[in-house]
């Protein structure tokens, strides 16, 4: 199932949502005070692929990033695609550029029926070539969908460093399908205050840079949509048996009603 009336042929769009100076830096700010008082200098994992820290699900900590996840504008847009209210799930701020080699969030976070997912990238200063704005190509959220089972590869737990080794045949797989396919890596810079908002299976990562002392700061945001029976994580899941692991949200648990809640106790 796809949404090309929703989308253009592209499968990204791009709206200024018209943040204030005192929200970003207030973003901004509160990335810089996590990191100092974690004592973070980089995400040690193998989805590291520059020396520049990143924050996972910072939104626990700092309500300025989860004030974000809830912009108007940005549920606005995705109900009046999908027909269908949105609720955030997860984040990751970055500080500088992430060189990712290209993929689709569907390996990472996926849903039932499928593609009922969206992912939307905030820069928080101008996101340039030189300092390693988002890349994207173009028309591949029309593409199939391709978790490890379809691989052909084993189950990470079934294998020494499974994840790892997985996630590399993974790349290397994504990276010749977008040569055979003729597709094309393009860059999108974008302003302060933008943000380019893509289709779950749309193939992205970062413009690789070799400046490595530019900062590129930015909040990426990912949704998901009601109405699904189901919402897991296609990495550790086993969907030839229908079985799926559970590491993301639902309806009833996500950044929206975690907001909820805190509102509702003050």
């Amino acid at each position: 199932m796809t949404f090309n009336k929703f989308w253009n042929s592209k499968g990204y769009d791009i709206i200024d949502l018209e943040l204030t100076d005192a929200e970003i830096n207030g973003i901004n700010d509160d990335v810089t005070n996590i990191l100092a008082l974690e004592n973070t200098t980089i995400q040690a994992d193998h989805y590291q692929y520059t020396q520049w820290p990143r924050l996972f699900e910072a939104w626990k900590k700092s309500r300025n990033i989860a004030n974000l996840c809830m912009n108007e504008k940005i549920l606005r847009h995705l109900e009046n695609w999908y027909m269908k209210k949105a609720f955030p799930f997860s984040t990751i701020n970055f500080t500088g550029p992430s060189n990712q080699p290209l993929h689709s969030d569907c390996i990472h976070f996926h849903t039932i029926p499928e593609r009922m997912m969206i992912g939307v990238w905030v820069a928080l200063e101008d996101a340039t070539i030189e300092n390693g704005a988002l890349s994207v190509v173009p028309g591949s959220h029309d593409w199939d969908i391709y978790n490890y089972e379809s691989l052909g590869l084993p189950h990470p737990d079934d294998i020494e460093n499974g994840e790892e080794i997985n996630y590399r045949e993974y790349e290397k797989f994504i990276e010749h399908l977008v040569l055979i396919k003729k597709g094309k890596r393009t860059p999108v810079p974008v302003k302060k205050g933008e943000a380019i908002i893509w289709e779950a299976n749309l193939l992205h990562g970062g413009t690789f840079t070799p400046h490595k002392d530019k900062t590129r700061k930015a909040q990426a945001i990912h949704y998901f949509f009601e109405g699904c029976s189901e919402y897991y994580h296609p990495m550790f899941s086993r969907p030839s048996e229908g079985k799926y692991a559970k590491k993301w949200c639902n309806e009833n648990n996500n950044i929206r009603t975690y907001l909820e809640d805190i509102d509702g106790r003050i």
